[in-house]
């Protein structure tokens, strides 16, 4: 078993609350955490299971003013999140950029060879206790398939019935769901045209009600006709193509075929990039999706440099946005080498 050691190290302060200012740390990396020792005896120790975040900046001429006289201006702020607080570390002599290359290098080599995660299995069917439920379920198939059948008069009759599908879908309810949104999709298209926004949203929502249901063929199939159709009607870039190409890269990781989820992440943020500006929240937003999907798929060094990149587009103020906190678990979790998806 490998360590990684960091020398030099200076707790700033946070967690351990009321421990001040402290130099001459080292900080060990392994597979079981990090320790924080004196030249002697040990001064924490911090399991990766509790950890709820990492973090690794520059730090400002200001904070460092702050953090204390001896520091200098070089190095870079070491921030581990735990439910107690945050243990803030100054680590010399290494730029935040090499310092955060030199963890994801040690915690990929220390993990091995890539294991994605298999294919989602498909849910079970749900379970009926006895005749009696056995036959509401029955009749709750038959009001949802018949309500899906009657004719499409207007978008807000279109667009309860598309909540009311949704409804069965976030509830387990997939049969139901599938039963409303098969006929829907078709009376869309056919009242306000295949290229209509409303018709396309429907046929989104029926290939992730295939996802959802464990028929992942189908849902692919419809995913693949509706980002062709979105792309003819609204553009490579339009927002409603981004929705619907980032549910097939999800489709696709569903399916385990990581490679279709990677390139379609990848098209998105192109897309995304020219539509909305590189530093957009859309498209920040995206480059998290791109980042989860690489973890899944077992490319832990090419995700954590991702979720940097995620953490470095938000701005300084938005360190409690909900995408910064993401990131930063994630991190916590990438550079734990004992993880795996």
């Amino acid at each position: 078993m490998s360590s990684l050691a960091l020398r030099h190290v200076t707790f700033l302060g946070g967690y351990p609350r009321g421990t001040g200012e402290t130099t001459g740390l080292t900080a060990v990396l392994d597979r079981s955490g990090i320790d924080l020792r004196r030249p002697i005896r040990r001064f924490l120790r911090l399991p990766w299971p509790t950890l709820r975040g990492l973090d690794i900046r520059t730090p400002s001429l200001f904070s460092m003013a702050l953090d204390g006289p001896g520091l200098g201006s070089g190095g870079a702020h070491l921030d581990l999140h735990l439910d107690q607080g945050v243990c803030r570390l100054h680590v010399p002599g290494a730029p935040a950029p090499e310092l955060r290359d030199r963890l994801a290098a040690w915690a990929a080599d220390e993990a091995g060879p890539p294991e994605p995660l298999p294919a989602t299995p498909p849910p079970p069917p749900r379970p009926a206790r006895g005749p009696g439920d056995l036959v509401r379920m029955s009749l709750d198939l038959w009001r949802a398939a018949g309500v899906g059948r009657e004719q499409v008069t207007d978008r807000n009759t279109l667009a309860y019935r598309l909540s009311v599908a949704e409804d069965h879908r976030h509830c387990g309810r997939f049969a139901e769901a599938v039963a409303l949104l098969e006929p829907l999709a078709s009376g869309a298209a056919a009242a306000f045209g295949p290229l209509d926004n409303d018709a396309l949203a429907v046929r989104n929502a029926l290939g992730q009600a295939y996802l959802a249901a464990g028929q992942v063929d189908d849902g692919l199939d419809v995913l693949r006709e509706v980002v062709t159709a979105a792309e003819h009607g609204q553009g490579a870039d339009g927002d409603l193509t981004l929705v619907i190409r980032n549910n097939l890269a999800v489709g696709y990781q569903q399916a385990g075929q990581y490679a279709q989820a990677v390139e379609l992440h990848e098209q998105n943020i192109r897309h995304s990039e020219r539509r909305h500006g590189r530093e957009s929240r859309q498209t920040v937003g995206r480059r998290n999706n791109l980042a989860a999907t690489l973890a899944l798929a077992g490319y832990r060094r090419r995700a954590i440099a991702l979720y940097w990149e995620v953490l470095d587009a938000l701005p300084a103020g938005g360190r409690d946005d909900t995408l910064a906190v993401t990131a930063r678990q994630n991190l916590a979790i990438l550079h734990n080498p004992t993880w795996r998806p």
